[in-house]
């Protein structure tokens, strides 16, 4: 019995060569009498892509897309770069990141952050009359899947990008919330002009919080800073917690309005060229501290590094994500793009925290950034300035 069957594995390694050797032999002569350049050991890229796009077109046995073929092979390009956040856009998506970045998008109205510490997504902020707010999904949940697909190893803007679309368009979220276990919403998207910024007077002392850092983040800042100031508070509380960041020159603007004249951050490429960020004169001169957690990341940890090396603010909260560097956004003329890492940062005392984060001035662990008092972190904030004012 074992001799037959050797046998028959026999035969059949015999056939399957004769039929793969057949193969590879009718491909190099077809190819070979049409293309010369296989004979040639320097193909540049183009002809390269082109070969290879006319033997799938010709020989694939399923349906051929070109348009998605030549978009998986602009992000292989970028993906090969071995870096989360070069990436190739098509145009599509190039609109939608630059919509956002501007200040609207179309979704469902949901701010979300990662924790690193056991690899899930939350809602760290549901906006006011949004499609998600108007459906039931609130603060605190954890984001399972997005219209079916499981976002276990997804990035934060991977995950933000299913939940937007076009306007009026549905999409399905199933979350888990403590005390109702899984659940799914079916949410219609529609067009949203975001509110990254919120201020609160708590006694004597402005709160702040910023979500994110886009074109229209530091005029939001301005008349909420504006607003505490006339109501004559004595420190600030700035949150930055699961703020993922944003624009480098629009923090860069929110921080000279806190920092004495100086270096706010500065940026370094890859031939050395460095770039200083300065804030002028004139910064509010009242105590501030800033809270921060594993989801401040980028932009708010060059916030919160300013703040912190020029004595100008008390950092409290845990370890922040680590991201410190830049890239920069450029357009192709068929309106698709690339986002490329093109600087790290510093921050004033020349430390680089790409990898590291910035270590907090008060380390203390809070599962509640709702800035009440369950909120461990900001009540240490409050006491501190507290402390200070007094001084």
């Amino acid at each position: 019995m074992e001799n037959k069957e050797d046998a028959l594995r026999f035969f059949k390694g015999i056939i399957c060569g004769v039929i793969l050797t057949s193969v590879l032999i009718v491909t190099k002569n077809g190819y070979d009498a049409k293309h010369a350049v296989f004979k040639e050991n320097n193909m540049d890229i183009g002809e390269k892509a082109s070969v290879i796009a006319s033997m799938l077109e010709q020989n694939y046995i399923g349906d051929f897309e070109k348009n998605g073929l030549a978009d998986q092979m602009y992000c292989g390009m970028a993906n090969a770069m071995g870096d989360p956040y070069t990436v190739y856009m098509n145009e599509e998506q190039m609109q939608n990141f630059i919509t956002e970045a501007n200040g609207s998008l179309c979704g469902v109205g949901i701010i979300i952050s990662s924790d690193k510490n056991n690899d899930t997504c939350i809602i760290s902020d549901v906006l006011k009359n949004s499609p998600a707010e108007k459906a039931g999904l609130k603060a605190g949940d954890k984001i399972i899947s997005v219209d079916g697909n499981n976002i276990s190893g997804l990035s934060v803007s991977d995950i933000s990008a299913l939940t937007k679309g076009k306007n009026n368009t549905k999409v399905v979220i199933s979350i888990y919330r403590d005390g109702l276990g899984e659940k799914s919403f079916e949410i219609t998207r529609s067009m949203i002009d975001m509110q990254y910024v919120k201020g609160e007077k708590d006694g004597n002392i402005g709160y702040i919080q910023i979500t994110e850092f886009s074109k229209i983040t530091a005029s939001q800042f301005e008349n909420e800073l504006s607003k505490l100031m006339k109501q004559g508070i004595k420190g600030l509380i700035i949150d930055l917690r699961n703020n993922p960041g944003g624009m480098v020159d629009v923090v860069t603007e929110i921080a000279d309005k806190l920092l004495p004249e100086g270096i706010i951050t500065y940026t370094v490429d890859k031939n050395g060229n460095r770039v200083d960020f300065k804030s002028e004169k004139g910064c509010i001169d009242i105590p501030i501290a800033v809270l921060v957690n594993s989801g401040s990341a980028s932009a708010s940890e060059l916030l919160a590094g300013a703040l912190q090396d020029n004595k100008k603010g008390v950092i409290i909260g845990t370890q922040t994500y680590g991201k410190g560097i830049v890239q920069g956004l450029y357009s192709l003329s068929d309106g698709s793009g690339l986002k490329i890492t093109i600087q790290k940062y510093f921050t004033p005392n020349g430390v680089c925290i790409q990898g590291c984060g910035i270590t907090p001035d008060y380390k203390i662990d809070s599962d509640d950034c709702s800035a009440s008092a369950n909120d461990k972190q900001y009540n240490k904030a409050i006491e501190i300035l507290n402390d200070k004012i007094k001084d």
